[in-house]
């Protein structure tokens, strides 16, 4: 038998010069080879889907693309299609009798509130401005929601003899802390947010009451989610559990660890151990093979620029981080959005040429993203964007146009 702990709770990182899911698939059948287990018999929870087709693809790497029996996936950021996958598979009976109500759909969500916004507005809102107020609700839901916070106190935040528009705006929030509840209570329906809450709540509650025979492993979330980190300090604990932290800075002392802000990348991790009770000295190395950490240098580098304000003497030996770590970084400068867009394709393409090697643009900039999507279509080269596409350029969307034109 697999026996994945050795420690009060078992917390791994892989380090951030390592391609995360490799190692992580690597590691597995590392530990695999030396027992009888197999691959089927563990669940791996991952932050998102894309995750989940990204790990799935390594296994398949990793088997040079023989036939085998995968984990069992489940994307926690995805769980509305996926609960079944999570809640109770292990005792169906722990599960009986706990009804979740289920969530409501984006859409439905924003035609309601976009019925209220309207409503208290008299009609003074045109109907873009009604929709994108009602769509600002929905995101001040989701993120009070996944902070478990209230709106309770709200009306404690500004005096009664403040400000009238102030006092206007609490009156318009009065949609989200009274309207909105009776209105999910006659559809029968729960936020997305608070849904997603309550499943991870009664699978945490789940396991802690009855550890899972399997081995589960939360490998890449970070507990930025409340919900989230709850689970991930059961799994922890489980007898069969693990989980993996993606490129934590072991680097830190507890001291700066502990004086990190919130803005700061590695906080949600450091906030997460100290909820755990664990020290940045009892997380361990997961075990990968046949990497090399060709990344090293840079990762240290940037973990160096974001250190704290108290330790920043460590940037007066920077010249041997600075010299490595900027090796094969290219800079390009460009006259406008086309050559931009040029420049990029053309290396994205030059990547991709290259048999087993994949490229990825990472941009704030919209249009930017659009047309390298576009320029690589034109040489039949398809990619995902993240963002996702338009309404307004995808087929429906550009007959509506067209009608509303008419």
């Amino acid at each position: 038998m697999l026996n994945i702990q050795s420690s009060k709770t078992n917390i791994y990182t892989i380090h951030a010069g390592l391609p995360f899911v490799d190692a992580l698939a690597d590691g597995l059948n590392n530990k695999i080879e030396k027992t009888n287990a197999q691959l089927s018999d563990f669940t791996i929870l991952l932050p998102t889907r894309r995750a989940v087709e990204t790990l799935r693809n390594a296994f398949l790497r990793g088997s040079s693309g023989k036939p085998l029996l995968l984990p069992r996936l489940i994307p926690l950021g995805d769980l509305d299609t996926d609960e079944q996958a999570i809640s109770g598979w292990e005792e169906p009976s722990l599960s009986a009798g706990v009804d979740i109500k289920p969530a409501i759909s984006d859409l439905e969500r924003t035609l309601l509130l976009t019925k209220l916004v309207q409503a208290f507005a008299q009609k003074r809102f045109s109907a873009d401005q009604a929709v994108s107020l009602a769509a600002d609700l929905g995101r001040l839901l989701d993120q009070v929601q996944t902070h478990r916070l209230s709106f309770k106190d709200l009306q404690k935040i500004v005096p009664a003899d403040y400000a009238e528009h102030w006092q206007i705006t609490l009156k318009f929030l009065e949609i989200v802390t009274k309207t909105w509840p009776a209105i999910l209570d006659k559809y029968g329906c729960l936020d997305p947010a608070d849904r997603r809450n309550k499943l991870l709540e009664r699978q945490a509650s789940i396991w802690k009451t009855s550890p899972p025979q399997g081995y589960i492993i939360a490998a890449g979330s970070t507990g930025s989610i409340p919900a989230t980190a709850d689970l991930l300090n059961v799994v922890s604990r489980l007898p069969n559990g693990c989980v993996i932290l993606p490129g934590l800075d072991q680097t830190l002392s507890e001291d700066e660890l502990a004086k990190l802000e919130p803005t700061h990348p590695q906080y949600g991790m450091a906030h997460l151990l100290s909820k755990m009770g664990v020290r940045l000295g009892e997380v361990k190395i997961w075990e990968a093979q046949g990497f090399e950490e060709h990344q090293t240098s840079r990762a240290e580098l940037i973990n160096i620029a974001l250190r704290p304000p108290s330790s920043i003497e460590i940037w007066r030996h920077l010249e041997t981080s600075l010299n490595h770590g900027f090796e094969d970084v290219e800079y390009v400068e460009c006259t406008d959005l086309d050559e931009e867009t040029g420049v990029v394709a053309l290396m994205m393409r030059q990547t991709l040429e290259r048999k087993g090697k994949t490229a990825a643009l990472i941009t704030p900039d919209r249009e930017l993203a659009r047309r390298v999507k576009s320029q690589l279509h034109r040489w039949n080269i398809e990619i995902d964007d993240n963002a996702g596409q338009p309404l307004s350029s995808v087929p429906s969307g550009i007959f509506l146009n067209l009608t509303a034109e008419l």
